[in-house]
């Protein structure tokens, strides 16, 4: 007869094989419940731990799961993988710090885990770390040349620091990566890799967010002087503002819609690769967006022609996959302390109450043409980085940049211009998270009057 001792662990056993069967159906909260009485049953069941942790973390529950890693490493301190899936749930909650200790101990318990040295890198990057990101990066590529998540990460890496043509061959990673935000498209034509074009019909498709579209469109009408006709296909929020492209033989059809013929397609961010794209010879020249010729008198009537300084504003990016580049609202107060200027916001979708008097028009607004319009009509725009950021420096608008601390590769590192676009001057943060500093230098520097291509 077994012991009562032996009917806990059968019973927690049979509590964790039913708990799977439920992660693998795709019901994670009745699996959590399966292996929260798998460890009543056997409080040392290390791969209940693991796996109601996986739970909650799929749950958006990441505190949870850190808690329930901690009460795993009471058990025993030497398991690589509680404090590998540990640090990815700090990852997931921009601990970084805390999780870069966390990815280390289980590398110093399994250094084979490749993955783990990549999300450590991720971490490193974060907090500005560049040369131990990259090192980090490069220990995986030695033993596994083919992993596509530290190419990627590399990739970044190699750009930010302005190392542009290994970069863009590194960032053709991307389609290999695990989860990368666009899906890879699949043609029967040929992809365009830069052979001569003229005479032929090339499709260049849009990628990734709305800021992406805009940054990288200023290649759309080199592939047409090259010759050939091209059709671009964008997101339907852009397509109205990426009319201002068809000349010289570019069309423009939205996602979803039918595509007219075609002999090659290449993805829009392939461009600067396929272009050899160094710091020397981004094509900078602004601007090359313009809003819908049509637009003019609305917006016009609407802004008005009031001699007062005007400013837009935008503070807050999508939450996913950057969350610290948004500014929390109520430190834009200094803002509002400014004499002689006006403020309309472009955060369309703001539910909120407004953290300023401002002008607040973004109920008229239905697209990124109508954006552009807005934004044309404004002195200076002053935003995150956010498609607004791209959109405002790619129709020539002075604008200002309020930057993380560790930033988007394409602003790279240290810089107060960008090269990407002439009318653009970025404020980065002086420490992790401190936007209060940001703000108060930007609010300093518009009651100075100072130049909008200057430096701090």
């Amino acid at each position: 007869m077994p012991s009562t001792k032996d009917t806990a662990t059968i019973m927690s056993q049979n509590n964790h094989a039913l708990g799977m069967t439920l992660l693998q159906a795709g019901m994670v909260s009745g699996a959590a419940f399966q292996f929260r009485k798998s460890l009543d049953m056997a409080p040392c069941f290390t791969d209940a731990y693991l796996c109601l942790g996986h739970c909650l973390s799929l749950l958006g529950k990441h505190d949870q799961a850190i808690e329930v890693y901690d009460q795993a490493l009471q058990n025993s301190l030497d398991i690589a993988a509680v404090w590998n899936n540990r640090g990815n749930a700090l990852l997931e909650l921009h601990r970084y710090c805390e999780a870069a200790e966390s990815f280390s101990r289980a590398l110093e318990l399994a250094p084979d885990y490749r993955d783990t040295r990549v999300a450590l890198a991720t971490c490193y990057q974060a907090m500005g770390e560049f040369a131990k990101a990259r090192s980090a990066c490069e220990a995986v590529l030695t033993a596994d040349p083919h992993h596509a998540e530290a190419r990627w990460n590399r990739a970044l890496l190699l750009l930010l620091n302005g190392e542009y043509p290994e970069g863009w061959r590194e960032y053709e990673w991307r389609w290999q990566k695990r989860k990368f935000t666009s899906p890879l498209r699949c043609f029967a034509q040929p992809p365009w890799r830069g052979e001569p074009v003229a005479g032929k019909t090339v499709l260049i498709h849009a990628e990734q967010g709305f800021g992406d579209a805009i940054h990288f469109c200023r290649y759309v009408p080199l592939v047409a002087a090259l010759g050939a006709q091209v059709v671009f296909e964008c997101h339907p929020p852009l397509a109205t503002l990426m009319k201002s492209l068809t000349r010289d033989g570019v069309s423009v059809v939205v996602m979803g819609e039918p595509l007219p013929p075609f002999d090659l397609q290449a993805p829009l961010m392939s461009l600067p690769m396929i272009f050899g794209t160094t710091l020397d010879t981004i094509p900078g020249k602004v601007p090359y967006l313009a809003p819908p010729a049509d637009s003019g008198s609305f917006w016009q009537s609407r802004v008005g022609d009031k001699k007062v300084f005007k400013v837009g504003l935008c503070w807050a990016g999508k939450s996913y996959p950057d969350p610290g580049r948004s500014c929390p609202a109520e430190l834009l107060a200094p803002l509002a302390l400014v004499d002689g200027i006006s403020l309309y916001s472009l955060q369309v979708g703001w539910d909120g109450a407004l953290p300023l008097p401002m002008s607040d028009l973004t109920s008229l607004i239905h697209d990124f043409g109508d954006t552009a319009a807005l934004i044309s009509r404004l002195d200076l725009v002053i935003t995150v980085d956010t498609a607004v950021a791209h959109l405002a420096g790619a129709l020539g608008t002075a604008t200002w940049v309020m930057l993380p601390y560790a930033a988007d590769w394409r602003w790279m590192t240290k810089r107060a211009d960008s090269p990407w676009y002439p009318t653009m001057r970025l404020f980065r943060q002086a420490l992790p998270n401190d936007w209060k500093d940001t703000v108060l230098r930007i609010a300093s520097s518009l009651k100075s009057g100072s130049s909008f291509m200057g430096h701090d």
